[in-house]
């Protein structure tokens, strides 16, 4: 029975000096999708790396936020992911409306489908406080999933062997992790090769629906493990009104009420944040009768 929704927990094999982390997504992933009418093989993906960004973000040492990226010139050209040390999550995809039949298949495979064309490509970046600016690493998406595309990543990135698994079916999204670390082979020479073999047993209806100390008994019966407690997930879609009236004054009122007068209101749309901002001409003729900042966070209208 699955009881901790939402969450990221960290845990590791104190006999085997190998670490581990589950994460299991409901609500914040169903936010990330809302409205959007994603075909199911864009919304298992979103949720495949939804869930493998908390798995990083949650390993974060100091605040910021930690950025993945996708690109690929297959059907699902486009993933976008952030979380903040915070685990909030924000995300968006873009796909070819011309692959809908097929995307409606949440097991088409997606990735590399020109045999690994170097269009393919895995962007991480790393904006954390401590850094004066953003740190970025591009590398080739390797693999026909995310899984496999992360776990080679990894593996080149931190030179720590790894073993990945990600599932998502629409509604819930969960990720499982191990590394092995420096002094595994010490600990014990086969440790790693065992639980390696049964990771490979794990289903996506064991990863979806089991609580993280019912899952890894289950897949690792025989060894001993140490769980941290758990940390909560959210979706990071806070709306920041002042910030959008901000950027309309930056283009000028001119500029603002020729879009008014065009369309009857101006729309934002904050696609990683998964929001729309409407303003009617009354709240346009606000946002410019007052100076920079002075608005209300709570909607649009201003007195």
């Amino acid at each position: 029975m699955l009881r901790e929704t939402d969450r990221f927990v960290r845990f590791h094999f104190p006999e085997l000096s190998i670490r581990g982390a589950w994460v299991h997504l409901d609500e914040s992933y169903r936010a990330l999708c809302t409205g959007r009418n994603y075909p199911a093989a864009v919304s298992h993906m979103l949720g495949e790396l939804a869930s493998m960004t908390t798995l990083m973000a949650g390993q974060l040492k100091h605040p910021g936020r930690l950025t993945f990226q996708t690109r690929d010139p297959g059907p699902i050209n486009l993933l976008v992911m952030d979380c903040t040390d915070k685990l909030g999550l924000r995300g968006m995809a873009q796909w070819h409306p011309e692959y809908l039949s097929q995307l409606q298949d949440p097991k088409m495979p997606c990735l590399n489908g020109q045999n690994g064309d170097e269009q393919s490509r895995l962007v991480m970046t790393l904006d954390a406080h401590q850094f004066s600016t953003p740190w970025q690493s591009h590398v080739p998406l390797v693999g026909q999933s995310l899984a496999e595309a992360f776990a080679h990543y990894l593996v080149q990135s931190e030179q720590q062997p790894t073993e990945l698994y990600l599932a998502a079916n629409g509604q819930q999204a969960a990720g499982l992790f191990l590394q092995k670390m420096p002094g595994a082979d010490e600990a014990d020479e086969d440790g790693w090769n065992r639980l390696c073999h049964l990771f490979g047993t794990l289903t996506d209806a064991e990863l979806l629906s089991l609580d993280p100390s019912d899952l890894l008994t289950r897949l690792f019966p025989e060894e001993l493990i140490s769980l941290a407690p758990g940390q909560p997930v959210h979706h990071a879609g806070e709306r920041n009104w002042d910030k959008v009236r901000d950027m309309l004054r930056s283009l000028g009122q001119p500029e603002v009420e020729s879009i008014l007068k065009e369309h009857g209101a101006v729309v934002i749309n904050d696609d990683l944040s998964n929001l729309e901002y409407r303003f009617s001409a009354a709240d346009i003729a606000a946002i410019f009768a007052q100076p920079s900042g002075t608005g209300t966070a709570a909607g649009p209208t201003l007195h």
